[in-house]
């Protein structure tokens, strides 16, 4: 054999025992994995961080976090549907406040993104934000999250849902109410059109990427 066919042998029996994959090297359990899957993540390195977190879930089944990484995973990659499965599976697991904040704020915005409006409704009559909002801002992500990230997306699911203010469906269950724990200036309501301005408007401005 030849010196430089075992120089080529030798060099990849080195890299090949160098330690897992490339990228994550050390995620050698649950903690690890999650750790690892948010850093790939919040480098926008989406593919990466959904292989690590399954990797979580294969690890440990019965622990939410591997689900509710891929279930923001998913919706990053415009797997919206697939991101709802995540979501709802984490829910059976759940025993944190946060993680249970960031399993109804990550399966909100999936649901937004699918249409299904009367589920983000149906949603927050059971899950009240006032009932959680001490364990917010969540900060795992590539933006914080915060309360009124989730007053928008119920304004906007009441507004898709023609539920635009106290003149179709009274207080708190229409759009301009949930706008305006938000706003500093209320808005005052004369129209859908101005209404979806002032919405989209301050998505726009928001300095979260949750939408």
């Amino acid at each position: 054999m030849n010196k430089f066919l075992i120089f080529l042998l030798l060099t990849l029996l080195l890299s090949g025992c160098s330690g897992g994959i490339t990228g994550f090297e050390g995620a050698v359990d649950y903690d690890e994995l999650i750790k690892s899957g948010w850093i790939e993540y919040n480098r926008y390195n989406y593919d990466e961080a959904l292989d690590l977190f399954t990797q979580a879930k294969d690890y440990d089944e019965f622990r939410p976090e591997g689900y509710i990484g891929s279930g923001w995973t998913q919706l990053r990659l415009q797997h919206p549907d697939s991101a709802i499965i995540e979501f709802r599976t984490s829910f059976e697991y759940v025993i944190s406040l946060s993680d249970s904040v960031d399993t109804i704020s990550g399966l909100a915005g999936s649901y937004l993104a699918t249409g299904q409006n009367s589920n983000i409704v149906n949603m927050f009559v059971k899950y009240q934000v006032s009932s959680y909002e001490d364990a917010f801002p969540l900060e795992d992500h590539d933006f914080e999250l915060d309360t009124g990230d989730l007053e928008i997306v119920q304004a906007m699911a009441f507004y898709r849902l023609g539920l635009y203010s106290s003149t179709e469906q009274s207080d708190p269950n229409n759009a301009v109410y949930h706008l305006n724990q938000v706003l500093y200036t209320p808005h005052e309501y004369s129209g859908p059109q101005l209404l979806i301005e002032a919405i989209t408007g301050y998505m726009q401005q928001s300095d979260s990427s949750y939408y």
